[in-house]
């Protein structure tokens, strides 16, 4: 498995893109999709695009990159609205219309295309938000970042959601690496050890 991390656009959003076997997930892939497929090889299948959430910032380029690999998209239904809207209501800034067909994320265990994967619903920066693990990976988008967390106050923000959500994941094994929607990779162990707002939840604390 190899993972590029592209930090791009206004927001340094990253587009994740996912390697194993000639095989590929996009994740996120939040603007510019000729940088993104210039580092995906002729000889690999996109079997789909994952959106961790429905914010303008990680969706950007997924209308081109679907028609381009002519792969599905999946995203948690309570955000499938947000690909839907044009003006400032889903992420208080602009937003894009989103025209592909999408299917659904579902928590729980999952197979997109050749990857078995599980799917984490994490509500809390949004009500559709999921976090995907494959092996030793877990994309985060905008639920847990490197000493951090995800804003709660933009539409469909919610900060007793939030906290539930970080405590599923406080659960998971400490080795898992973490790919966030924004910043650099982190460890489940490292922010038990070091993320304020991560502890915090694990105590019952406000947020």
């Amino acid at each position: 498995m190899r993972i590029d991390v592209l930090p791009i656009g206004l927001y340094q959003e990253n587009s994740i893109i996912v390697h194993d076997h000639d095989h590929v997930l996009l994740i996120d892939p939040g603007r510019y999709p000729d940088i993104i497929a210039a580092k995906i090889s002729p000889k690999e299948a996109v079997d789909a695009v994952i959106l961790t959430h429905g914010h303008d910032d990680h969706t950007g380029a997924v209308d081109d990159l679907a028609e381009r690999y002519e792969c599905p998209v999946y995203i948690h239904p309570a955000d499938d609205a947000m690909l839907r809207i044009r003006g400032s209501a889903a992420d208080g800034g602009s937003v894009k219309t989103v025209y592909a067909e999408t299917e659904p994320l579902r928590d729980g265990e999952m197979t997109i295309g050749t990857f078995p994967v599980i799917v984490y619903h994490t509500p809390g920066h949004s009500p559709g938000s999921v976090c995907i693990r494959y092996r030793s990976a877990l994309f985060t988008g905008d639920t847990l970042f490197a000493q951090s967390i995800g804003r709660m106050d933009l539409f469909g923000g919610d900060e007793d959601e939030m906290r539930e959500s970080l405590l599923r994941l406080w659960d998971l094994d400490d080795a898992l690496n973490v790919y966030p929607g924004h910043g650099p990779a982190t460890t489940i162990g490292h922010e038990k050890q070091f993320n304020y707002y991560f502890r915090r939840a694990k105590a019952g604390q406000s947020l």
